[in-house]
């Protein structure tokens, strides 16, 4: 008995350890897979999906308009538009303009987040995105999913054998070098399914990475780039850091009410538009809304217009001057 046991727990202790390399090697070799070719630095929309995904792209957006002058928000957190603001050439903006238009020039923030979410212009920053290199595509790493759940499988049989240890009473010789290796086998096995599961949802690449933490040293928390241009002087701190670098507390405080208010409706991914955007830790800066529940102080869908997400916000010079703001 005590010699059946050891082999038992070698063999599945083996398959613990080749699942857990494989797994690694598998999931370094899509992400190194996905070179980026950028041909300069991304702008606010990209790097608001790349830090926060589909919901920080609407909230930079939120803000930027709001600042710019092109929309108001209210008490409450009511969206409106204001009289003789100019649309946007930028997606996202014309998105988010474009649903209030459709809804007599006012609505929740909350009902035009879901709706800019679920539009053409989102799914189209996501694509470019992808195209890039930035984001891993869907699918590309489910062989690394398999391994994960053989290696889960693998270790609740180990979990098994050890208790068949223990029950049977085989503590020595043998018994006791099969138990040994079947509770390394465990823990190790447990640990990495762990760690592998939470970085498997990430769906940036390493060019994805790469290029977030080159804008993050470019722009340091709490360091006001020094323009006139609001997609630069607001749109990337809030792309980065999340609503809390709009340095408007009023208006902070009024959109991060309508965040969490939508937060049962968007939780399961509803708000987010493409793969793994329902996740917190699914992009490099934890997902928005991810640390601090749904408010979006950073930390870590009808929308029309082009589906390209490439371009600087229309509000960074324009709207300033006015040409947004009505």
């Amino acid at each position: 008995m005590g010699f059946s046991l050891f082999v038992i727990a070698c063999v599945v202790g083996l398959v613990i350890l080749s699942t857990i390399v494989s797994l690694h090697r598998e999931h370094r070799r899509v992400r190194s897979a996905m070179i980026g070719h950028y041909g300069g630095p991304p702008n606010p929309y990209e790097l608001a999906y790349l830090s926060g995904g589909p919901r920080r792209v609407i909230n930079t957006a939120l803000g930027l308009l709001a600042r710019a002058g092109a929309i108001r928000i209210s008490r409450g957190g009511q969206a409106s538009l204001v009289a003789g603001a100019q649309p946007s050439p930028d997606p996202i903006e014309y998105a988010v303009m474009e649903s209030l238009h459709r809804r007599g020039g006012s609505a929740p923030v909350s009902e035009v987040r879901r709706a800019v979410a679920e539009g053409p212009s989102v799914d189209g920053l996501r694509y470019r995105l992808l195209g890039l290199g930035l984001l891993v595509p869907e699918g590309a790493l489910d062989h690394a999913q398999a391994l994960l759940s053989r290696l889960q499988i693998a270790s609740i049989i180990e979990v098994i054998v050890v208790a068949g240890i223990l029950l049977a009473g085989a503590t020595g010789g043998l018994g006791t070098f099969a138990l040994l290796v079947g509770l390394v086998s465990v823990v190790g096995g447990f640990s990495v399914h762990t760690r592998q599961k939470r970085a498997l949802r990430d769906v940036l690449s390493h060019a994805g990475h790469e290029a977030l933490a080159s804008a993050r040293r470019t722009y340091v928390r709490g360091a006001r780039p020094l323009t006139p241009d609001l997609a630069f002087a607001v749109g990337i701190p809030v792309a980065l850091y999340g609503l809390s670098e709009l340095n408007e507390p009023g208006l902070e405080e009024e959109l991060q009410r309508q965040t969490a208010s939508s937060a049962s409706s968007c939780a399961s991914g509803a708000c987010g538009g493409g793969s793994g955007s329902g996740d917190a830790s699914s992009f490099g800066g934890g997902g928005d809304f991810g640390s601090g529940g749904w408010g979006d102080s950073g930390g870590s869908s009808d929308g029309g217009g082009s589906s390209d997400g490439g371009g600087g916000s229309s509000c960074g010079g324009g709207c300033g001057g006015g040409g947004c703001g009505g």
